[in-house]
């Protein structure tokens, strides 16, 4: 009964081998998924960058938002400054009081010189009336929207820097993000050489090495350390790519209410019915730019690969 021992010492080892090799193929698993996950993350990153210069690009295009602040000063409108100087003209010779320059540029301050020098200037009323009716327009849109319409100007600026500092975090995020596999070229850079490949080609070498360390891991601590930092790196670039994911999509979530707002507030002129031959034409435009703008965002946040598979590969990775 002398091959009990033996068979039995067989066994175990084979029971041994058995284990190690699935712990090993539950390592290449592993790493396989991490692979897939951070390729995604790639993807994503490519993603939202181009739609944050899609923005960028938008704001500097949108003419009207610079000059949103003129359509609320009644100075910059031609036909307020002829009149204007008509009125101040009339009203000097009955007081010969003078305004100052600085006051004269105040759209609120000039608004209301001009109605007070149309009431207490020289002239018949019937003349004053007359040249009140041509400026009534421009004074009752520029001092009922002046709030509302700087309200946009300086919440658009807002918007706009805000896209500008979520540009440069995708920027640093990708850098850290590739620095590990030793990938040091700028994303901006990347992008306009289509220099993918050289990325994913150091990824592939990076789970190879990974790979390589995990053979070696069981008779070697070096090894093994080297395996599980790799991985580690892996998981907490993923896990910094999913902040930053949230991060966007409340930017771009954010945009969209504020652009909706400045909707409402543009559409809410009483009186653009009875003053329709006199607005300017701006207002309109601005109106449209709105719009537009609130499909830009949408376009921005409701992309699938944020929200479908690609975000479930990079959640829940599938291997190649």
């Amino acid at each position: 009964m002398v091959t009990a021992p033996t068979e039995y010492l067989w066994a175990l080892n084979r029971k041994l081998d058995l284990r190690d090799e699935l712990a090993l193929l539950e390592e290449m698993y592993q790493l396989s998924m991490a692979k897939a996950r951070y390729r995604k993350g790639l993807e994503l990153i490519k993603i939202m960058y181009e739609k944050t210069l899609g923005l960028d690009h938008h704001f500097t295009s949108l003419k009207t938002f610079h000059n949103v602040a003129q359509l609320s000063n009644p100075n910059a409108y031609p036909e307020f400054q002829q009149t204007r100087e008509v009125l101040e003209g009339r009203l000097k010779k009955e007081n010969d009081v003078k305004v100052p320059q600085f006051l004269v540029g105040n759209p609120l301050i000039s608004a209301t010189f001009s109605l007070v020098a149309s009431f207490i200037g020289e002239g018949e009323p019937k003349k004053k009336e007359k040249d009140l009716d041509k400026i009534a327009c421009i004074l009752d849109f520029t001092v009922r929207m002046y709030a509302d319409l700087n309200l946009i100007y300086y919440e658009t600026e807002f918007l706009k820097e805000g896209n500008s500092n979520l540009k440069a975090d995708c920027s640093n995020l990708f850098k850290e993000y590739t620095k590990m596999v030793g990938y040091k070229v700028e994303l901006d850079a990347c992008r306009k050489e289509d220099d993918w490949e050289s990325l994913y080609d150091l990824l592939d070498k990076y789970i190879i090495d990974l790979e390589t360390a995990a053979v070696k891991s069981k008779d070697d601590p070096a090894a093994n350390r080297s395996l599980m930092k790799g991985i580690a790196n892996l998981e907490f670039s993923i896990d910094r790519l999913l902040d930053f994911l949230e991060k966007y999509n409340s930017f771009v979530a954010q945009g969209e209410k504020y652009y909706q707002k400045f909707e409402v507030i543009a559409s809410n002129y009483p009186n653009e019915a009875a003053c329709a031959g006199q607005l300017p034409e701006q207002y309109a435009t601005l109106k449209q730019d709105i719009k537009f703008s609130i499909e830009k965002f949408r376009e921005a946040y409701n992309i699938a690969e944020l929200t479908g598979s690609k975000l479930q590969d990079l959640l829940y990775g599938t291997p190649d």
